[in-house]
């Protein structure tokens, strides 16, 4: 299989333009493509089929009014059936489209837990960058047209538009998956750790200390932490710490120092170069870029 990477299917010019737009929506009739990734999020819908679409080596039959995204790291390619051509919009996007504080972010699961959307990959039945999705009613195509009028004349504030039709897809989209709860059977203790968390992310946490608390040991907890949630809990920590960091750097003119602390952390030079390996950018930088 020989995979396209961004280098040759996307022009400079497309590079820069989603750059500076963060969003580009476009309609193709093709027959074929060959399988590429890419350096951002994408959401395609099927407007008409049949499809063959293969995503990270599965191959499945989409039709009218499918649609998928696809993650950071994923390579895919169509085929259309039988000779014949297929349609589909792609809705291309930057994670920082829907909060500056994503810049640099490369992960589907990261834009999803955001605070703006608060899904927690964990409570969901199925992995939402592998699932392809069927719109029963029309609502996303209905969203999608309300996006293609605003990305094509460019009104005032058609960037704000185009943030909250996305996040209205991707709130119906997670719906669709989050309505059937994964059968529990744990003890609970990794939904008190993402809790304090959100909740204490300010003070000084220690995984030890609330080992304790819970009356579980220290190897177990971390153990369970990771195999729930994909990190550990200390890599959790941090990036709740550096997205919350990100936020006040973006909305208040508090003194660098001042927003290290409010997130945690009395060493700047630590919380700085946790948003540097994060977003690519100094404390500094990223506030004058994003404000």
């Amino acid at each position: 299989m020989v995979v396209l990477t961004l280098d040759t299917r996307w022009s400079q010019e497309f590079r820069e333009n989603l750059d500076r737009e963060k969003l580009i929506l476009q309609r193709h009739k093709l027959r074929e493509t060959g399988v590429h990734d890419h350096c951002f999020l994408e959401l395609t819908y099927i407007l008409r089929g049949p499809v063959e679409h293969t995503r990270d080596g599965r191959t499945e039959l989409l039709s009218e009014g499918d649609y998928f995204i696809v993650d950071y790291g994923s390579v895919h390619g169509y085929r259309a059936v039988d000779g014949g051509t297929f349609e589909n919009l792609d809705c291309l996007f930057l994670p920082e489209l829907l909060d500056p504080v994503l810049r640099g972010t490369k992960s589907l699961r990261t834009c999803l837990e955001h605070y703006l959307l608060r899904f927690q990959m964990r409570a969901l039945v199925k992995n939402p960058a592998t699932t392809v999705f069927h719109d029963e009613d029309g609502r996303v195509r209905e969203v999608l047209s309300k996006m293609e009028e605003e990305f094509r004349h460019r009104p005032p504030g058609h960037r704000e538009f185009l943030r909250c039709y996305l996040l209205e897809i991707l709130l119906l989209t997670m719906r669709k998956i989050e309505g059937a709860e994964r059968e529990r059977t744990g003890d609970g203790v990794v939904d008190f750790l993402v809790r304090y968390v959100e909740e204490h992310y300010s003070e000084p946490i220690s995984l030890s200390e609330l080992c304790g608390r819970v009356h579980y040991s220290l190897p177990y907890v971390s153990r369970r932490f990771r195999e729930e949630v994909g990190l550990s809990f200390v890599k959790y920590l941090q990036d709740h710490r550096v997205m919350q960091g990100c936020r006040l750097l973006v909305t208040t003119d508090l003194p660098l120092s001042e927003v290290a602390a409010r997130v945690g952390y009395t060493d700047f030079r630590f919380f700085s170069e946790l948003v540097r390996r994060e977003t690519g950018l100094s404390p500094t930088d990223f506030r004058k870029k994003n404000r």
